[in-house]
């Protein structure tokens, strides 16, 4: 089974798109959702087409794309921005690559959040050894922390396709709980050769009808 391609896209609403009618507006909406089930449907247990409001002030929309190829990334990518047209900016993109074989849950989650991580030369000058050793006990404090219930996490890699090395997504319920695993977590020890991590991206499951007042 081949990779995937990862491409986690926020926009930022324009003041133009609130001086639209709200027919218009939920006009659009619509239409988002029906391509982004098109796109699930083409094969609906290896992709993902997923759209979230953000929580964060510099962006309004998320969209998490997981899909097989090139041509069917720029053409979905193409398809939403005909319909959100001049009524948004683009503020951060993440490319990445997914390995096909590790499992993706199709369930839901209330919350999603992505952001990109690279690391300095150093840990990579790190024996091998040393380095699988370290990721096990990062690992391990986030399996076994007791608020980690129900995350699902997503690793993809970015080396020489994007301005990062990896990209991190995870699916999760609470965000209390993940603020309490992610907090807990900054004592592992491979922190210390991370040296970005931002922008976070967080976004909500919702209905997107704050976009329709």
């Amino acid at each position: 089974m081949a990779d995937l391609l990862s491409n986690v896209l926020a926009y930022k609403f324009s003041p133009s798109w609130w001086r639209l009618e709200k027919e218009k507006r939920t006009k659009i909406i619509y239409d988002l959702k029906i391509i982004l089930n098109e796109i699930h449907q083409i094969d609906n247990q290896d992709t993902k087409a997923e759209i979230y409001s953000s929580l964060r002030a510099d962006s309004s929309i998320i969209f998490w794309l997981l899909i097989k190829d090139s041509s069917g990334l720029n053409a979905a990518r193409a398809k939403l921005e005909k319909v959100l047209g001049s009524y948004t900016s683009l503020k951060h993109g993440f490319l990445s690559i997914y390995d096909a074989k590790k499992p993706k849950d199709s369930s839901g989650k209330d919350y999603f959040v992505a952001y990109p991580i690279s690391k300095s030369p150093e840990w990579y000058l790190l024996p091998k050894e040393k380095r699988s050793e370290i990721m096990a006990e990062h690992i391990k404090l986030a399996t076994s922390d007791i608020n980690n219930k129900g995350i699902n996490s997503y690793t993809t890699i970015s080396f020489g396709i994007d301005d990062n090395e990896f990209v991190v997504l995870y699916e999760l319920n609470s965000l209390s709980d993940w603020v309490a695993v992610t907090k807990n977590l900054r004592e592992a020890e491979a922190r210390k050769w991370i040296t970005n991590e931002k922008p976070i991206l967080v976004g909500n499951k919702s209905n997107l009808a704050e976009f329709l007042i």
